[in-house]
C-alpha cells in the first residue's frame, strides 16, 4: 500500500455515506435474505461510508484498511452511530480470514491503486476467503477517459504516479481497459463478470471521472 493513504487519512475527513452503486448492488442481491447470516466485507473501508450503510441494514459486517487512522476514524465513526462491525488493519493482498468465509466481497475504489501484479493478489484473495456462489463488487476502476490519465510518471503500462486531474496527490493509479478487466477476472476464476461504465463531469465539465463497475461470481 502506497503510505501516502495513511498521510491522507490522518489528515483529512472522507466521504461519510456510501456510493450508490454499493446500494444497489447489495439491495438487488442480499435483501431477501435473513442480513444477520450474511457475511459481507468492506475491503479497504477507508474511513467508514460502506461499512456505516452495511452494519445499519443489519449485514454481518467486517472491513479492513491498510491505514490505521482510516480504521480508526470508521470504529468511531460506527461508534458514534451505535453500530458495530468486524474491523481490522491489513493489506489486501495478505487477508488474515479463512478459506470461503465471507458471502459478497465489496472494493469500492480500492484495486486501482496499485500495480497490475499487486491487483492479481489482490483479487486471489478476494477469490479465496469468497463462499463459493459469493459475489463481489468492484467500482472505481477508472479508465483512459479519467482527467489526469496519461500525465505524471508511467511506471507501467496504463499505471501512473504523480498525475495531475483528478487523482492528484493520490499516488499510483492503474487505468483499466474494459477487456484487461475481464480478463484479470476470468483469470482469477470468477465467473458471470458484468462491466458498467460510469462518467461524470466535474468543475463546470473541466473534470471527468471515469470508471468501470464489475461483479463477478466464485
Amino acid at each position: 500500500m502506497d503510505k501516502i493513504w495513511e498521510e491522507l487519512h490522518s489528515t483529512q475527513g472522507w466521504g461519510k455515506y456510501p456510493s450508490i452503486e454499493v446500494v444497489t448492488f447489495v439491495a438487488r442481491n442480499y435483501y431477501k435474505f435473513d442480513r444477520s447470516s450474511v457475511k459481507i466485507l468492506d475491503y479497504g473501508c477507508g474511513q467508514g461510508a460502506n461499512t456505516w450503510f452495511l452494519a445499519t441494514e443489519g449485514f454481518d459486517t467486517y472491513a479492513f484498511d491498510g491505514a490505521p487512522s482510516a480504521v480508526k476514524k470508521a470504529e468511531v465513526y460506527l461508534a458514534t452511530k451505535g453500530l458495530k462491525a468486524n474491523f481490522d488493519v491489513m493489506l489486501g493482498d495478505d487477508l488474515k480470514y479463512p478459506d470461503s468465509y465471507f458471502d459478497c466481497v465489496i472494493d469500492c475504489a480500492v484495486l486501482y491503486a496499485n500495480r497490475v501484479h499487486t491487483i492479481k493478489k489482490m483479487l486471489k484473495e478476494i477469490y479465496r476467503v469468497l463462499k463459493r456462489g459469493g459475489k463481489t463488487l468492484s467500482t472505481g476502476l477508472f479508465n483512459s477517459k479519467m482527467t489526469g490519465y496519461g500525465t505524471g510518471d508511467e511506471i507501467e503500462k496504463n499505471t501512473f504516479t504523480n498525475m495531475t486531474g483528478v487523482l492528484e496527490h493520490r499516488g499510483m493509479a492503474h487505468f483499466f481497459e474494459k477487456n484487461e478487466a475481464v480478463e484479470l477476472w476470468k483469470e482469477i476464476g470468477f465467473k458471470n463478470i458484468t462491466v458498467d461504465e460510469k462518467i461524470v463531469t466535474q468543475h463546470n465539465g473541466n473534470l471527468i471521472i471515469a470508471e468501470y463497475i464489475l461483479t463477478g461470481e466464485k
